[in-house]
Formats: structure tokens, C-alpha cells, sequence
């Protein structure tokens, strides 16, 4: 479970330290303004970056070989894991961050929702064998729900964070993780090691 405990404790440190700068914002403008043209100059000691091999897949109303759907979920999940390492470098510091490792941050969350809709377009748009439809699907679940978290959290966390609303956070976080749990996540890796299927995903 320490892989599912990562992210949960990563998408809802990010949703904090955000509630908390926009505290800091309405309460002290001028000195904000100030760190951020300090930070803006500083030199970044988080070595994040944008990675390559975001899953792409051009068909659609196609036969999918059950090959091909192995290296598919192996490459979503991969990408997805390579994602969240590199988020977790800048999440780890960021008091030490730069606006632009933050930026960063925020281009790491739209690759990681990239790859979610590419895939879910994958399995959704063409035929692939039976015994791959709900693992697929659940797999797809478990990952997006994780991303949602950490790409809706502005509008609906921090603001209910400001309101002072414990019910709306509470309402988004079953939301998501209804999908996204311990339970779900073994039914993933029973069914990648049944069809032997090697990914990073769950790697520390």
C-alpha cells in the first residue's frame, strides 16, 4: 500500500501548501509580491523536468492485439510513474522552489492528464480482448482519479478550504478516491502479474 499512501499524501500536501499561499496572498500582498520577484531570480536546486514518452495512440475502431495492450498499459503506467516522480522532486522542496519549478509542477499535472485521456481514448475507441475491458478500465480509474485530485484541487479544495467547508473536501476526496485505493490497487497488480506485465508504477 506504500505506493497508494504517496499519492495520497502528495495530493493533498500540494492542496495545502496552495490553500496556505493564498492565505498568504490576501494577507501580506505587498511582501508576496516581493518573494516572488526574489524566487523568480533565484537559482533552482530542483532538478524536475518534463519527460518523454507520453502514450500516444492514433487508432481507433481497430482490432487490439493482446501484445500491443500489454506494452500499452505498461508505457501509460510507466509515464505516469516517471510523472509523479518527477512532481514529487518539486513537492518535496517546495520552499526552496523557484516560480519556475512551479510552473513545472503545473506542466507535470497537464502531461499526466495528457496521458490519462490518450489512454482512456485508446481503450474506449477500439476492440481490445475481453479479460483486458475492466482491468483496463480500472487501471485507467485508479490513475486519472489520483491526477483529478491534483488538477481540480484549485477550484474545488482550496476554495473549500477559504469557505471553511470540511464537507466539500470531504465529498471530493470519495469522489476520486472511491477509484483510487488500496483495494483497487491490488486488484491492479494481481491482475499485471497474472499477465506478467513489468511496470514501475508501484516501484518506491
Amino acid at each position: 500500500m506504500k505506493r497508494f499512501t504517496f499519492y495520497v499524501l502528495m495530493a493533498f500536501t500540494i492542496v495545502l501548501m496552495c490553500a496556505c499561499s493564498n492565505d498568504t496572498l490576501s494577507n501580506e500582498a505587498s511582501d508576496e509580491a516581493s518573494n516572488k520577484e526574489s524566487k523568480g531570480n533565484a537559482v533552482s536546486n530542483v532538478s524536475a523536468k518534463i519527460p518523454d514518452d507520453l502514450f500516444v495512440s492514433t487508432k481507433k475502431n481497430e482490432t487490439i492485439t493482446e501484445d500491443e495492450m500489454k506494452a500499452s498499459i505498461k508505457k501509460y503506467m510507466d509515464y505516469s510513474h516517471v510523472i509523479d516522480k518527477e512532481m514529487e522532486t518539486i513537492v518535496y522542496e517546495y520552499e526552496d522552489a523557484t516560480e519556475s519549478d512551479r510552473e513545472t509542477l503545473n506542466k507535470l499535472i497537464d502531461e499526466g492528464k495528457k496521458n490519462d485521456t490518450n489512454f482512456n481514448d485508446f481503450i474506449s475507441n477500439n476492440s481490445i480482448p475481453d479479460d483486458y475491458k475492466e482491468p483496463s478500465k480500472t487501471i485507467y480509474e485508479f490513475v486519472s482519479s489520483i491526477r483529478a485530485t491534483l488538477t481540480q484541487f484549485d477550484e474545488e479544495i482550496v476554495g473549500a478550504v477559504e469557505n471553511g467547508s470540511l464537507t466539500e473536501i470531504t465529498d471530493f476526496a470519495s469522489e476520486h478516491f472511491s477509484k483510487a485505493n488500496g483495494r483497487q490497487q491490488l486488484k491492479i497488480e494481481k491482475f499485471l502479474d497474472e499477465k506478467k506485465i513489468k511496470t514501475t508504477y508501484f516501484d518506491e
